[in-house]
């Protein structure tokens, strides 16, 4: 209360003591009180947290956290459905590491660049679907327990050296096969079945 008006100021500090499911509990010039975070104060005030607060329609507002003497780290909370928006630029998130939790992901671009040095993947299932895919490498490695690869039209291998091994049963199988050594075609086995 202003001593000289007789009125109480639009705005006030005041200290956070609790947060519950409804709200704050503030401690302003000694009394405790509720009050709701305003729409437009990002920042989720911690117990202890020194805030302003406002007054409006006989309810105290949450307008600002002006200072945090704990260690709690900031978090900005939005409200359900908000969205950061710069439509006609361009928006840059810069830090150190940042960590994306969320229990459903969706990204929508018309172009995608990733750069990285290295990326580690934890998958539980993936569908891939594609127009074209091109893959650019110097050495590709993959372990697989089963592979299954179907190719509805042709498939071309061009390699200088190829080497394919079965520890079990392998078999080529074809309409028309045909095998061709420029130089030498060699089969060795105990025994080798013609017809």
């Amino acid at each position: 209360m202003n001593a000289i008006t007789g009125f109480a100021p639009l705005t006030d500090s005041a200290r956070v003591v609790a947060q519950d499911c409804t709200g704050f509990t503030i401690l302003r010039h000694g009394r405790a009180e509720a009050a709701q975070r305003a729409f437009s104060c990002l920042v989720e005030p911690a117990p202890g947290d020194l805030v302003l607060v406002g007054h409006a329609e006989g309810e105290a507002f949450i307008l600002a956290v002006l200072a945090r003497h704990g260690d709690a780290p900031m978090r900005v909370a939005l409200p359900d459905g908000a969205t950061i928006a710069a439509a006609e630029g361009r928006l840059t998130l810069d830090a150190g590491r940042i960590d994306l939790r969320a229990s459903t992901t969706g990204v929508t671009t018309g172009s995608l660049d990733v750069a990285a040095g290295r990326t580690d993947a934890s998958l539980g299932r993936v569908a891939l679907l594609a127009e074209a895919i091109e893959t650019i490498a110097q050495r590709i490695v993959g372990r697989f327990r089963r592979s299954i690869r179907i190719v509805e039209e042709s498939e071309q291998l061009r390699a200088r050296d190829i080497e394919q091994r079965a520890s079990g049963h392998m078999h080529l199988r074809g309409d028309a096969v045909t095998l061709q050594g420029g130089a030498l075609v060699k089969l060795r086995a105990d025994q080798i079945h013609l017809g």
